[in-house]
């Protein structure tokens, strides 16, 4: 039974990350504060609150119930140690990406809502998620070291951003336009996070013929690579 409702939110989760897909380009691509831009918009934030959402729920229930939620995988876990512990590594792996996507997301939405009156990002409900983001990062990092390329580079992206959100959070003074900055930032960054997926589930597997080695790595890293020189370029665009 559980296995069966956990396999409907893997499919709603697959669903909806496909459509954040599509829509990431509205708002890019369209003209800044029109009807297309919003509405586009406000859709894509939406599928990505749900889509990371629910990959929390589901590394949370592989965690708290696995031989229920993958009893085939976990039977045969149980007699082989080695891949029970790469099943609960790869899950906390995909908890970091999923609570990185959701708080992102979150707080390209909070800086546009809350614009100037930043004291709302001070509230304990909307700075406990960004900690645990900053938590989980740095124990990821120290706890696969550099054993792990592919955590060491999500676990940077992460401290890099719950430290930015924090920073801009309590910071005295801002510009008058940090908030279109960090907002921009924000939603760039969960299109990042979004394409990461998908390149890692679908282009691992397209590619897996003629990537070999470190190689394998280069699905996982290349949204990373092209998104965050468009990030820099972004924010320094706005910020003049």
């Amino acid at each position: 039974m559980l296995a069966s409702v956990y396999q409907s939110i893997s499919l709603t989760h697959i669903i909806l990350g496909s459509l954040a897909l599509l829509l990431f380009w509205g708002p890019l691509l369209s003209k800044k504060g029109g009807p297309v831009h919003r509405k586009t918009g406000r859709y894509y934030s939406l599928c990505m609150h749900l889509v990371g959402a629910s990959g929390i729920l589901m590394t949370a229930l592989v965690w708290a119930m696995p031989m229920a939620v993958k009893p085939e995988l976990m039977s045969r876990a149980v007699s082989d140690p080695a891949l029970y512990q790469r099943v609960m590594d790869q899950n906390a792996f995909l908890f970091l990406l999923s609570l990185l996507s959701w708080v992102t997301i979150r707080h390209a939405q909070l800086s546009l809502k809350t614009k100037q009156e930043r004291s709302v990002l001070r509230h304990w409900s909307v700075l406990g998620p960004v900690a645990l983001l900053l938590a989980v990062s740095l124990s990821e990092l120290a706890y696969f070291g550099f054993s792990q390329p592919l955590v060491l580079v999500f676990a940077f992206i992460g401290i890099g951003t719950s430290t930015g959100i924090l920073r801009y959070s309590f910071v005295t003074t801002v510009d008058t336009r940090a908030w279109l900055v960090e907002h921009a930032a924000s939603m760039l960054g969960s299109g990042i996070a979004a394409y990461t997926a998908f390149s890692a589930f679908g282009g691992r597997a397209l590619f897996s013929a003629i990537l070999h080695g470190y190689w394998q790595l280069l699905p996982w890293l290349l949204p990373t690579l092209v998104g965050f020189p468009l990030i820099l370029w972004y924010r320094r665009t706005l910020s003049k």
